[in-house]
């Protein structure tokens, strides 16, 4: 029984909702062909056999020298290839070639079936999503489309286990003598009953076959005799043919020509009658005797009913075959009777049917190609390919194709005599044989037809009327008509084997974007050789090259002058060359055109609109600036992120834009344009203190550009914050606000955790309910303002082994309004995954306002959790400007869209004020974690305020301190070593770690390993270790001298540095300088690398266990040379770095999560569950810092050159 699936035709079939989303990189088609000719030089492309777009395919199939397919030109029925030698091939067949898979890829047509997990049979690729039965008392066949599902079912009891050939599944022996076959077909699928004996017909059960039907389907007779099966929709899902069955004879007389030699060497016995293409369980051979089946619908029963009258026919032939109603869909094409009865739809036919296989009817068959690709296009050459099955000739006998109107019924289906009525417009002949039933004296091969003729121009016709289709339909007849009943030209053609075939070039566009030496038509330019430049456009691409043809004249009009431009690929800008216009050419005015043409020869359907310009060879004056904020006289005013006014002045008429911007900024220059001659003010926020220079140039409407005005300035050290909460326990700082009066209250439980950023202090911790208000507004937020705070996540579910991270919104500073807070900074959910983020609400309402947000552009992830990060955002009133920075890098950035609005509630920590629609508000995003460090300024900061700056004496500029300054918690420089003999050396940082010495004897002896020296870097005492003492006061160079804490001095799990000078003393063994010990092993290790004789840093991944270490190496080292070493352990950017006099000798990327070395910090040793690699020679000025240090810091660290510290907030 075919069943096949809707056309997008209406009534006959649905439109099935495929997917049309195509898989990168996986296309299933035919083979590609081999390159035609080897490429000069090696493609610059990957040689692939598809790609997405006809540009790009073009690309590959010219750079590679082999056809390409276009991906998106790939349906069902259609396909787009690049040629290697230019141009594209179209096909269009009318039925399905290839399916599209639930991935997105396309596959062959295939419909073999496959056996499934559930026993069940399934075709491998086809449009329907049929199954059969694996035997048994299940359905027969299932068919599913989205949510309708049909069944189909044998009446007469269990099926047996099917017999499975290719796309058939035969169940044997249903009833005596009775086998029952299933089909898959490309679009659904076909079953029959096959009646091996006359007994087997003469079975009442035959006779009346009785189907039972289910899902949620219905089944309903067509007013032409035909069933649909409507979905639980009522749409169309699929259509049936007439019902017929037929037998298995196989005189060749029924359907073919028998030539009188043939018939006596028959008659004399000496040659065998041949036997043709026999009938199937899937179609009747020619030669078969067919009949109508009769159909009856009952609720859920569909009877079938044999015709009697072949049953009884004593010159039947067995097996024979009875088709229930639905028959297999049919694509593109259609058929028309002269006696107006619908028959076989098997193939498409054409001539007078053979009275002995019908009843002397004519047919004509019609064939719709889809064209809507080649709209637009230029056709090369075209022309209709068909598979010829079957001819009543034995020699060539003509067929004629015509262009006609679009097929009037559903594909496959037939139309009215009349509906096409033929001869139409003829554009093609064909003469061809193919004789399948022997009497021919030999069984002729399925021939080719190839018709060509007029179908390029006719075609060519038909897409520039704008027609979407190409219809032809197939006549037995002469061009005039005549001969159409002519027995002789009767033939069957294959219907899946039937195609247009098309090479085409892309019409160029008409070329666009037209300038006149980078100006805008109708500009003035400053040049007397000015150059045309115009854009190619052509849907090929850069697959095809195009020429301009470029002409000009002089205004008012003169005499026109031509010149052939550059040669360029698709999809590009083109050149004239300079038209050398001369001195002459001052003042005066011109238009230009230009049209492109193809490899091809196809030109660009028109001239490009004229473009006009003006000569002007004079360039402007040097604008002018002011600004009252900022005078350029020497004496610094205002200070970073204070904004303040600047005018530029033209001097001449004809300026038409300023461009300016900041001197050594990494953004691009603005540029505005103005009436012409006029003046600009722009506000503009200085990007930092000290030296500061705008730079700003005019053009004209030539475009000539004037020198530049490098207006320089000086701009006060930054301004204060207007409030600084330190939120940690020094000094009893708490809740206070060291800056102004903005003392903090809690809400909820906030707690103080010790140790988790620097060792000796706690910081404010909050638990995802507890926040922190003031008691009024600290900042006006209509107005220029930033916060700033250091932030540390907390795992959600600390008792979880995996680390947890809160998905959601989360606040660290905000401040109120009365229904919403002015402005949110935190992270935000984007997806599935938060991003640090500073929003601004649009308005102080509950409903009807938008958001603004400056988001990160990196996700806050797992690995955020317990590690600090530094969080600023800025809002600037002047530009309008919102930005965010994270660890001191600019991480996201937007423009505000609402007018300014003046929050003026409270601030508050660790929470933000939200109502919702129709709501109260509520105090949400409750942070879960650790805040410290939070300012407030009414003003913008820049990356100076963030990072710090040195000062510049010319300038009168002091260095500042940037807020990310590292903190420092350790610092020794052994002073006064030698006087106090082995005591014990006081950090004197704020929190005056303690340094004991190890092998250290006093009064000296010759056994001692660790002592001070007057031989130090700074001039002063040093210490040193294992070797003999550098004064001549003993000292053995054998030894584990070393110094050490009682407890550890940076947190290893966050971002810290650590430096010292070092004078190396001998070279023979690893020699460790700085160290931290974990339980079982130092965390990090600063040493001389005996091997490759570098220094080197040693990061171990774990404290004890299979996961190794990394290390990074610095420069060679030197003996007995006083040498500055720096490690930079930054957790936000997971990375190590190694300094060596300053300088930046090494740096590698931190695997793995970072843990947190609690034991003492070592001088001259590391620990490995013992000491180990003692240093030899001398050590000064060890310091560490809370913190990753940037290049310019670790630079002035060598120098000595420190800026004053920011470090913790009050200090």
């Amino acid at each position: 029984m075919p069943f096949g699936v809707g056309s997008a035709l209406p009534f006959y079939r649905l439109a099935w909702p495929l997917a049309l989303v195509l898989a990168a990189g996986t296309v299933i088609v035919g083979a590609a062909g081999p390159a035609t000719a080897a490429a000069p030089a090696a493609p610059s492309v990957s040689c692939v056999d598809s790609a997405p777009s006809e540009a790009r395919a073009a690309l590959v199939a010219a750079e590679c020298g082999r056809p390409v397919v276009v991906e998106s030109s790939l349906t069902e029925m259609t396909q787009v290839v690049a040629l290697a030698e230019g141009g594209f091939r179209y096909q269009a067949s009318v039925a399905p070639q290839r399916v599209r898979r639930a991935d997105g890829s396309w596959a062959p047509i295939s419909p073999d079936l496959v056996r499934q997990a559930d026993g069940s049979l399934k075709p491998a690729a086809t449009l329907a999503d049929v199954s059969f039965s694996a035997g048994g008392s299940g359905p027969l066949v299932t068919w599913r489309e989205g949510v309708s599902t049909f069944t189909l079912s044998w009446p007469l009891g269990a099926l047996p286990v099917p017999k499975v050939s290719g796309a058939t599944a035969t169940y044997e022996s249903v009833l005596s003598g009775v086998n029952l076959h299933v089909t898959a077909t490309a679009e659904g699928y076909t079953h029959s009953v096959e009646l091996l004996t006359p007994a087997a017909a003469k079975n009442p059960a035959v006779r009346q076959l009785r189907y039972v039907t289910g899902g949620n389907t219905r089944v309903e007779r067509a007013s032409d005799g035909t069933l649909r099966l409507l979905g639980s929709g009522g749409g169309v899902v699929a259509t049936s043919g007439a019902a017929r069955m037929w037998d298995s004879s196989s005189d060749p007389a029924r359907a073919g020509e028998v030539l009188p030699a043939v018939a006596a060497a028959w008659a004399s016995g000496r040659v065998a009658v041949p036997v043709g293409e026999p009938a199937t369980a899937v179609e009747p051979a020619v030669t078969s005797r067919i009949a109508p089946v009769a159909l009856a619908l009952d609720g859920e029963q569909l009877t079938v009913v044999p015709d009697s009258k072949l049953l009884a026919d004593p010159a039947v032939t067995y097996p024979v075959f009875v088709d229930p109603p639905f028959e297999k869909f049919q694509s593109k094409w259609a058929y028309a009777t002269s006696n107006g009865e619908n028959n076989d739809g098997t193939s498409a036919r054409v001539g007078r049917e053979p009275a002995d296989t019908g009843s002397g009817e004519l047919y004509r068959s019609f064939f719709e190609f889809v064209t809507t690709p080649l709209r637009g296009k230029k056709i090369l050459s075209a022309y209709v390919a068909l598979t010829l099955d079957h001819s009543y000739s034995c020699d060539s006998t003509p067929v004629t194709m015509y262009r006609t109107s679009g097929i009037t019924v559903n594909s496959g289906g037939r139309m009215s005599w009349t509906a096409r009525p033929l001869p139409g417009v003829s554009v093609a002949s064909w003469s061809g044989h193919a004789n399948e039933t022997g009497g021919c004296g030999a069984l002729q091969d399925d021939m080719r037809a190839e018709f060509s003729g007029t179908i390029k121009g006719d075609l060519q016709w038909a897409l520039d009327s704008g027609y979407t289709g190409y219809t032809v339909g197939l006549c037995a007849c002469d061009t005039n008509g005549g001969q159409e009943s002519n027995q002789q030209r009767w033939k069957r053609f294959f219907t899946d084997k039937g195609w247009l075939e098309v090479t085409y070039d892309s019409v160029p566009t008409v070329p666009s974007n037209l300038s006149t030496s980078g100006q805008a038509c109708g500009a003035t330019i400053g040049t007397s050789s000015p150059v045309f430049k115009a854009y190619y456009g052509d849907a090929d691409g850069a697959g095809d090259s195009l020429t301009g043809f470029f002409e000009y004249q002089e205004l008012p009009s003169s005499a026109v002058v031509s010149r052939t431009g550059q040669v360029k690929p698709g999809n590009s800008y083109g050149e004239s060359g300079a038209f050398v216009l001369g001195a002459v050419s001052e003042g005066k005015s011109y238009q230009w055109r230009v049209k492109t043409r193809d490899a091809a020869g196809v030109e660009s359907p028109d001239w490009s609109p004229w473009c006009r310009f003006t000569v002007d060879t004079a360039k402007p004056p040097r604008p002018g600036v002011s600004s009252s904020a900022y005078p350029n006289d020497g004496v610094a005013r205002g200070g970073p992120g204070i904004s303040g006014a600047f005018t530029f002045t033209a001097g001449v008429q004809d300026v038409t834009r300023y461009v300016y911007g900041w001197s050594g900024s990494p953004q691009p220059m603005t540029t505005v344009t103005v009436s012409r001659g006029a003046s600009y003010t722009v506000t503009l926020t200085p990007p930092r203190h000290g030296y500061n220079t705008l730079n700003v140039y005019s053009l004209d409407g030539a475009d000539k550009q004037s020198d530049t005005n490098a207006y320089s300035f000086l701009v006060n050290a930054p301004s204060a914050p207007v409030a600084n909460w330190p939120l940690d326990s020094i000094d009893a700082h708490n809740l206070t606000d060291t800056q102004g009066d903005a003392d903090l209250s809690t809400v909820g439980s906030v707690t103080w955790a010790p140790d988790v950023r620097i060792i000796g202090e706690s910081v404010a911790s909050f638990n995802a309910s507890s926040y922190l208000t003031t008691a009024g507004p600290v900042l006006d937020t209509s107005k220029s303002f930033s916060v700033a705070a250091w932030v540390r996540l907390a795992d959600i579910a600390p008792n979880n082994p995996d680390v947890d991270l809160d998905i959601g919104n989360r606040t660290v500073l905000g401040q109120s309004g009365s229904k919403q807070s002015g402005f949110y900074l935190g992270y935000r959910t984007d997806g599935v995954q938060p991003r640090w983020s500073f929003a601004m609400h649009g308005a102080d309402l509950d409903q009807g306002t938008t958001w603004d947000t400056a988001n990160s552009s990196a996700l806050v992830t797992s690995a955020d959790v317990g590690r600090w990060v530094h969080l600023a955002a800025t809002y600037d009133s002047a530009t309008r400007t919102m930005q965010l920075y994270v660890n001191g890098s600019l991480a996201g950035s937007t423009a505000r869209s609402a007018n300014p609005w003046n929050a003026n509630g409270p601030m508050t920590i660790g929470a933000a004020k939200y109502t919702p629609p129709g709501g109260t508000p509520l105090m949400i995003g409750q942070w879960p974690g650790e805040i410290t460090e939070v300012r407030a300024w009414q003003r913008v900061i820049v990356p100076d305020d963030l990072l710090g700056s040195d000062g510049d004496d010319a300038t009168g500029t002091d260095p500042v301190a940037g807020i990310l300054a590292p903190t420092e918690v350790a610092s020794w420089d052994f002073n006064g070593g030698l006087l106090s003999g082995c005591g014990t050396e006081t950090s004197d940082s704020y929190w005056s770690q303690s340094l004991r010495l190890y092998g250290c004897t006093d009064p000296y002896s010759p056994e001692q390993t660790a002592g001070y020296t007057g031989d130090a870097h700074d001039d002063n005492d040093a210490l040193w270790l294992n070797q003999e003492q550098p004064d001549g006061y003993g000292g053995s160079g054998d030894g584990n001298g070393y110094a050490a804490t009682t407890q550890p001095i940076v947190r290893t799990d966050q971002s810290f540095t650590v430096s010292t000078w070092v004078k190396l003393a001998r070279t023979d063994r690893d020699q460790v300088v700085l160290s931290q010990q974990g339980n079982n092993l130092s965390r990090f290790m600063l040493y001389y690398n005996q091997p490759d004789g570098r220094w080197r840093v040693w990061m171990y991944h774990e404290d004890g266990g299979s996961r190794p270490g990394s290390g990074v190496s610095g420069s060679t080292a030197v003996v007995d040379k006083w040498t500055h070493l720096t490690l930079v352990f930054d957790a936000g950017r997971a990375t190590t770095s190694i300094y060596v006099d300053g300088v930046l000798a090494g740096i590698t990327a931190h695997a793995g999560a970072a843990w947190n070395a609690t034991g003492p910090f070592s001088v001259g040793r590391a620990f490995y569950g013992q000491t180990l690699a003692p240093f030899s020679g001398s050590i000064d000025q060890v310091r560490a810092f809370a913190g990753a240090m940037s290049d310019r810091e670790v630079r002035n660290l060598y120098s000595g050159r420190t800026s004053p510290q920011a470090g913790r907030a009050g200090q």
